[in-house]
């Protein structure tokens, strides 16, 4: 019997290029600091996700979206 292994990604946006996302790799997710003394992100960053290898992913989309999309 052959098993069949797919891996599904969602791609989101970041400030300057697309990023397609595992979402089986999403740890957690929160919405960026605003202000604008901000050094973390630019404006244009909603949401940044972390993943299980320890890497940030900053996206312009809200968490909800992301959220909405991972379902």
């Amino acid at each position: 019997m052959n098993a069949l292994a797919a891996v599904v990604l969602i791609l989101l946006h970041g400030p300057q290029h697309d990023i397609y996302v595992n979402p089986q790799s999403v740890t957690t997710m929160r919405a960026a600091p605003g202000g604008d003394d901000n050094r973390l992100v630019t404006g244009y960053v909603r949401c940044v996700l972390n993943t299980s290898d320890g890497k940030f992913i900053s996206v312009v989309e809200t968490c909800e979206e992301v959220r909405r999309l991972f379902r």
